[in-house]
C-alpha cells in the first residue's frame, strides 16, 4: 500500500512540474489516494525506544470521512487491548517493560460494515538508563578548562541536567547547561542526567567527576633531624612546604606506600623509626577555602633504618674475620715466647751441656744404706757443691740444719770450654733445703759452693 502511494504521488509531482495542470486529474488521484489508502497507526513521541514510566500517544488516521464516522479499536501482538474507541488516539501510560511489542489499529465504519486495518508499528521497552559522565584530564592548570560529555542511548529527544558541588556547598543545577558538552574550569564535583518528553522522564543520574586545578607551585618535604643515619626507636619530623605559597592556608594529605596516612591542617608529620620500617612518603597541599584546588604531589622521602641488622650468614662472617687475625696474632707471639725460651737456654748452657742431675738431703740417713745411684760420692768425675747464702757484709750465714747436695757431671765440647777459676768478687750460695730422708751421710761433713757468675757470652761457667 505505502508503494501505491508512493507511486501516485510520484506521478502527480511529475505532472506538476511538467506544468500539465490539471483540476480533473488532481482531483481524481486524491480520490484514488484516499481509496487505495487504508488506515495509518503513529506513535508520539516518535522515539525507537521507551523506558518504564514514559508515556506513549498511538493515533489511527483512517485517511476517509469524519473521525467521529469511525469506531478505532488497537491490538498488540494481535491481541486486542482497547475495543470501540470513539476517539483515534490513544495514550499509554506509564509505560511498563511488558508494553513493549508489534501494534497495530483498525477502525469500523458506523454506517457500514466497513472495515481498516493499519500496518504493524514496533514498540520496544528497555530499564531506565543511566547516564555516563566522561571528561578529559580531570586535573587541569590554573587558568585552565576540561570538556564534560553526559552519555545516553541513542533513543532521541534528550536533553542535559548538569550539577556541581563541593566539599564546603551543596549540590546546583548549572541552569546555563543543558547541552551534551560543556566546558568547565571551576573545580568541584559534577553530576549529569538526561531528561525528555517536556522534562517529565529523567535518567538515573550519573557517577561523580571530580575536576581539580593543580597549582604549579613545588613541594618540597624537609626532615628534621637532617641526619645520614637514623636508628631504631628514634623519630623524624617531616615538613610539607609549598614554595611560593608561604602567605596561603593550606590542607596537607601526607600518603605512605600508596595510602593516606593523615589529613590536616598541620604540614609536619612526625614518625617514627624501626628496624621493620623502611617506608616512601609523600605530600600534596589544597587550599583551604576550595578542597578541589591542589597542588601536585612532592618527590618520595625514604625513611628507614640506616643500620640494618645482620642476617645469620653474615654475623658467622662477621665472628671468623675477627677470630681469624686474632688467632694469627696470638700463634705469632707463641712462636715468639718459644723462640725467646729457647734462646734463654742455649745462653744459660753455651758451651756445657748439663748430662745428668741428681739431688740428694743430709738428713742423718743409715750410712749402711747402699744405694750408690743416689750417693753423692758416687763416681771420681763428680762435683759436688754447695750454695752458702751470705748477708749484704759478705758474711756466711748459719748453715741450716738440712743441706741438698746437688750432682752434677760436666763435659767439655771445646778446646775453650775450661771452666773458669774462682772470680774475685763473686757470690756464692749454698744450696739447702728442708727436705728429709734425699741424703747421705756422707755429705753432712761439709759443705760446697758454687760460683754464680753473668760473665761474659763466652764464659762458661755455671
Amino acid at each position: 500500500m505505502l508503494k501505491v502511494f508512493s507511486l501516485l504521488f510520484f506521478i502527480f509531482i511529475y505532472n506538476l512540474r511538467m506544468n500539465h495542470v490539471c483540476i480533473n486529474c488532481m482531483i481524481n488521484v486524491l480520490n484514488v489516494l484516499c481509496c487505495v489508502l487504508g488506515a495509518i497507526l503513529t506513535i508520539d513521541p516518535n522515539w525507537s525506544t521507551f523506558h518504564p514510566g514514559e508515556r506513549v500517544t498511538f493515533i489511527c488516521d483512517m485517511n476517509e470521512g469524519k473521525d467521529t464516522d469511525w469506531e478505532y479499536e488497537i491490538k498488540r501482538n494481535r491481541e486486542q487491548i482497547l475495543h470501540s474507541n470513539p476517539h483515534k488516539s490513544f495514550t499509554l501510560l506509564p509505560i511498563q517493560i511488558d508494553h513493549g511489542g508489534e501494534y497495530q489499529c483498525c477502525g469500523h465504519r458506523k454506517s457500514s460494515d466497513d472495515t481498516k486495518c493499519s500496518d504493524t508499528v514496533s514498540l520496544t521497552v528497555t530499564a531506565q538508563p543511566r547516564a555516563t559522565l566522561t571528561a578529559g584530564p580531570t586535573t587541569i592548570p590554573v587558568g585552565g578548562s576540561v570538556t564534560l560529555s553526559c552519555f545516553l542511548p541513542p533513543t532521541g529527544g534528550w536533553k542535559y541536567k548538569w550539577f556541581r558541588k563541593t566539599k564546603n556547598t551543596p549540590e546546583v543545577q548549572l541552569t546555563d547547561e543543558e547541552n551534551r558538552d560543556i566546558n568547565v574550569a571551576q573545580a568541584g564535583i559534577y553530576r549529569c542526567l538526561g531528561m525528555r518528553g517536556n522534562e517529565n522522564y529523567h535518567s538515573l543520574v550519573s557517577d561523580e567527576v571530580n575536576i581539580t586545578i593543580s597549582f604549579s607551585n613545588e613541594v618540597v618535604v624537609t626532615r628534621q633531624p637532617n641526619r645520614p643515619q637514623m636508628f631504631s626507636g628514634e623519630s623524624i619530623t617531616l615538613t610539607c612546604e609549598v614554595q611560593g605559597g608561604e602567605t596561603t592556608e593550606w590542607t596537607c594529605e601526607w600518603w605512605r606506600d600508596g595510602k593516606t596516612v593523615k589529613v590536616g591542617n598541620n604540614k609536619h608529620l612526625t614518625v617514627s623509626v624501626n628496624e621493620s620500617s623502611s617506608e616512601e612518603y609523600m605530600c600534596q597541599c589544597r587550599r583551604r577555602d576550595d578542597w578541589f584546588s591542589e597542588t601536585k604531589w612532592s618527590e618520595k622521602i625514604p625513611v628507614s633504618v640506616s643500620v640494618t641488622v645482620s642476617t645469620p650468614v653474615s654475623s658467622s662472617s662477621d665472628v671468623l674475620m675477627i677470630i681469624g687475625p686474632v688467632g694469627g696474632i696470638l700463634l705469632v707471639l707463641l712462636l715468639v715466647l718459644l723462640w725467646y725460651y729457647r734462646r734463654s737456654k742455649d745462653l744459660r748452657c753455651r758451651g756445657w751441656k748439663l748430662l745428668k742431675i741428681s739431688c740428694g738431703v743430709n738428713n742423718g740417713f743409715n750410712k749402711n744404706d747402699t744405694d750408690e745411684s743416689s750417693s753423692p760420692l758416687h763416681g771420681d768425675d763428680h762435683i759436688y757443691e754447695s750454695v752458702n747464702f751470705s748477708d749484704s757484709s759478705g758474711n756466711v750465714a748459719d748453715k741450716p740444719r738440712d743441706a741438698t747436695y746437688s750432682l752434677i757431671e760436666l763435659k767439655n765440647f771445646g778446646k775453650e770450654s775450661i771452666p773458669n777459676e774462682p772470680v774475685e768478687g763473686a757470690v756464692y750460695y749454698r744450696l739447702e733445703s728442708g727436705m728429709k730422708g734425699r741424703g747421705r751421710p756422707g755429705a753432712k761433713e761439709e759443705a760446697v759452693y758454687s760460683e754464680i757468675n753473668s760473665g761474659p757470652e763466652n764464659n762458661n761457667t755455671i
